[in-house]
């Protein structure tokens, strides 16, 4: 058996989410469950992948009277008397008509009912005869297969933000809002906020020679260093970066600061975050 890797098209669909929406800027925006989320930089998409089937037939236009399918390898067709140019077999065609789109990995048609809760309804946009790719079988007729990727916006995003936008572009935060990422980073929440990732002093005044180092872990991250003898000491906080914060100034939590431990999308790295005091929908990109 041969199998061919079936060819990915990228396409702008329509997709009416029956799902409830976010209710407001506290909220953000999501990718449905069920679906693909994908952040880059900042930037939240949404997408699910379909796959079009389409069956091996006989005969090919080019060859109307090789009507006798032979299911070896590439199916071949074969015709019942003479042949036609010398040629003994061709390859075969494929069915002009597609069957139901089926969600990928889950392999449910698009109007399965756990689809149509999960996404809505998917209006695909048909893939090109070119999209397809031939998937040969040993027992069985061989298929062509064609992937469609397809996205939306996520839920919650104000349809008027959508106006004149791609969805392929995704949302982001506007510009001096930080990017929250929520639920295993499916949802994007933006607040006017300053958020710092908790480091340490560079310098440890009771041991130069010994510089404060951060210690990263699961719970709250730690500075660590060494005393004049060797001993491993602990610093009682860690502190916001880049903003000239010292730790003589004592806890960053008595100046405002919120320490968000193992930040959400960013592993056990933690960070410290000032006073939230705007919240607001993301940006069509």
């Amino acid at each position: 058996m041969k199998p061919t890797a079936a060819l990915l098209a990228t396409a702008v669909a329509s997709l009416l989410t029956f799902g409830p929406a976010l209710a407001s800027e506290s909220d953000g925006v999501a990718c449905p469950n069920g679906t693909d989320a994908s952040v880059s930089d900042g930037v939240l998409r949404c997408s699910i992948t379909l796959e079009f089937m389409r069956m091996s037939m006989c005969p090919r236009l080019d060859f109307p009277n090789y009507t006798q399918i032979e299911l070896r390898g590439v199916d071949q067709c074969k015709p019942q008397v003479v042949p036609l140019h010398g040629r003994a077999s061709v390859d075969s065609a494929m069915t002009p008509m597609t069957t139901e789109p089926r969600l990928v990995p889950s392999n449910r048609p698009i109007s399965d009912v756990k689809v149509l809760a999960t996404t809505g309804l998917v209006l695909p946009i048909p893939p090109a005869d070119s999209a397809y790719q031939r998937r040969t079988d040993q027992i069985s007729q061989d298929r062509f297969v064609a992937q469609q990727t397809m996205h939306f916006w996520p839920i919650g995003m104000p349809l008027s933000a959508t106006v004149g936008h791609d969805p392929r572009n995704g949302v982001t935060c506007p510009t001096g809002f930080a990017t929250e990422l929520l639920d295993n980073r499916r949802r994007l929440r933006c607040m006017n906020a300053d958020v710092r990732k908790a480091g340490c002093d560079a310098v440890n005044p009771l041991n130069p020679l010994s510089p404060w180092a951060v210690e990263r872990r699961s719970g709250r991250d730690l500075c660590v260093s060494k005393d004049i003898t060797g001993n491993r000491v602990v610093g009682q906080y860690t502190i916001p970066t880049g903003v000239g914060y010292v730790g003589a100034l004592g806890n960053p939590a008595s100046h405002g600061w919120t320490l968000d431990t193992d930040r959400s999308g960013h592993g056990n790295v933690d960070y410290w975050v000032n006073k939230v005091a705007v919240l607001k929908y993301p940006v069509a990109r």
